[in-house]
């Protein structure tokens, strides 16, 4: 939906003047920063300078609203309409560089290419629209009919600029953007170093686990039955280690693209801790390190995720384990300030440089430091907090007095004054071995096979197909109940097989389950509209799918 602003006429060169005010009073109005406006200034002017020269004038009307082809974006639009002759070859001059246009101007693919949204029409002798979209900054809220019409009752008591004050404000605009471009490319370089330093660092990280469990494969096929434990634990470690990689990378991955959906519920601050401590747990045994935490005499209550802020506290509490290099104690102190409580970690470790420390949240960070490269993570962890803490309404720091003397993150959030709901208590489900026929799809034979070992080791009737077609043949004669389908098979995608296998008489009864490697919203979405009943992202947690298999059918 869209609403109208204003209108004007497109008359003469003079009208130009007009024009550009205007685009760049509306551009204030609703927000677009220097570059934007400066883009949506000269696109509009450029093609209402085509409409004098080539239609003799035309309209030119500015509205708000939805984007064409960007889903939840608003955006600021001018629409310029003549009456001329048109234009005969629109989709060839739209492929012609802007060098090749007539004239000073940088014409009409000039201007398409300024324009965050960019469409025309035109007809020979039926005249010509062209309109323009500039995105609005993202999260800017939906004005309503009232809001609107105040800032269009505001738009018209402006005082239009004269032509000499109109030079003016181009010349200062102009060294306003040039400074926010170079400000732009230095923020870009910086970015792309940080970015082709980590890809460097990962590729490191990846290699070590995967050497280790190399070797400890091949140790295993050369040695004895007294190996195999230690063969075994190296290998879960390492698995282990990779796992928590690939979810920082999903995490971070979804997080700076505000695909995460936030499940609210009111907890107690102390519960959150405890849920964060519960998950460092292997890594604070494994160094030698104690928790201890300071907590309020009364219970804070605050409003969050609680999955999500015990993650928070997690990469907070691991990342004090992982840079104090000997057994230690890190302290968690619980203060209520006002309407907030503030959680901060404490920790005796390597600190943080001064250089480093505004830097600490930034994506990709790492400071050199004298721990052990296969210690000092991906960069992503503190990124991960502070957008999680962001989305609750929270704030998160970093203190340090420098290198060897420790550090406290300090976490900040909003209270709120409820009750937190009872607990109720969960019923553990019974496993019940042998009572389904499972059916394991994927094209990685390794892991089809191993899933179908464990399954049966467990008691449970297994078939495997490593791609789509064995599986639709082997489930017509084996009658699965459960289905355990990889969506990226070779011959055709998980969901096709999901599809077809509903279409099936005996379909009823049989439980389907997607695996994948992705694990964004739109999967788990286009999964459930094929007839999937479930969903887990890879590497599957065999725990996790027995107590999954226990509720089947109950």
């Amino acid at each position: 939906m869209r609403h109208r602003i204003l209108s004007t006429a497109i008359s003469s060169n003079l009208s130009l003047v007009a024009i550009r005010d205007r685009s760049r009073q509306i551009g204030e109005l609703f927000g677009l920063d220097n570059v934007q406006r400066t883009r949506f200034i000269t696109a509009v002017s450029e093609i209402a300078r085509n409409a004098i020269q080539f239609a003799g004038g035309g309209t030119l009307t500015f509205l708000v609203g939805d984007a064409t082809d960007a889903d939840d974006s608003q955006c600021v639009v001018a629409e310029i309409s003549d009456k001329g002759p048109g234009i005969a070859n629109v989709e060839e001059l739209l492929r012609e560089s802007w060098h090749r246009q007539e004239g000073s101007g940088v014409g009409i693919p000039g201007s398409r290419r300024m324009a965050d949204g960019f469409f025309i029409h035109s007809e020979p002798g039926k005249g010509t629209t062209v309109t323009l979209e500039m995105f609005l900054p993202r999260g800017t809220p939906r004005l309503s009919g009232r809001e609107l019409s105040a800032r269009v009752d505001e738009l018209t008591r402006r005082k239009p600029q004269t032509p000499v004050e109109e030079l003016e404000q181009q010349n200062r605009e102009m060294m306003l953007t040039l400074e926010e471009l170079r400000q732009k490319k230095a923020d870009l370089e910086d970015a792309d170093k940080r970015k082709n330093e980590f890809l460097a660092m990962l590729a490191h990280e990846l290699r070590n686990p995967l050497a280790a469990i190399s070797l400890s494969l091949q140790l295993a096929e050369r040695s004895d039955a007294d190996y195999h434990q230690q063969t075994y634990a190296v290998i879960g470690r390492q698995t282990a280690q990779l796992s928590r990689m690939v979810n920082d990378l999903l995490d971070v991955s979804r997080i700076t693209r505000g695909k995460v959906e936030l499940q609210t519920e009111v907890v107690t601050i102390g519960a959150l801790i405890d849920g964060g401590v519960e998950m460092s747990l292997p890594e604070l045994n494994r160094r030698g390190h104690q928790v201890v935490i300071e907590r309020p005499d009364e219970p804070i209550s605050v409003r969050v995720d609680a999955a999500r802020l015990k993650q928070v506290f997690n990469n907070i509490i691991h990342n004090a384990a992982r840079y104090t290099l000997q057994p230690d104690v890190i302290r968690m102190q619980v203060t209520r300030v006002g309407n907030e409580v503030q959680v901060a970690v404490i920790d005796r470790g390597v600190g943080i440089d001064s250089a480093m420390l505004p830097r600490i949240f930034d994506l990709f960070a790492q400071a050199p430091t004298a721990i052990g490269r296969q210690d000092a993570g991906l960069g992503i962890g503190l990124t991960v907090v502070q957008r999680l803490v962001r989305d609750h309404g929270g704030s998160v720091e970093a203190f340090s007095d420098g290198a060897g003397t420790g550090t406290r993150i300090v976490v900040t959030l909003p209270v709120v004054e409820e009750a937190v709901p009872e607990a109720v208590p969960e019923i553990a489900p019974v496993d019940a071995p042998g009572e389904h026929k499972v059916l394991v799809v994927d094209d990685n034979k390794d892991s089809a096979d191993a899933l179908a070992a464990l399954l049966e080791l467990h008691g449970y009737r297994c078939a495997v197909a490593y791609d789509g077609a064995s599986a639709l043949q082997t489930a017509a004669s084996f009658a699965p109940t459960v289905g355990v389908i990889d969506l990226g098979l070779p011959d055709m995608p998980g969901f096709d097989v999901a599809i077809a296998l509903r279409k099936t008489r005996e379909a009823s009864a049989l439980t389907l389950v997607a695996l994948s490697g992705y694990s964004g919203a739109d999967y788990h979405s286009s999964a459930s509209d094929a007839g999937f009943n479930h969903y887990f992202a890879k590497p599957l947690l065999i725990s996790d799918f027995f107590s999954f298999l226990a509720t089947v059918g109950k």
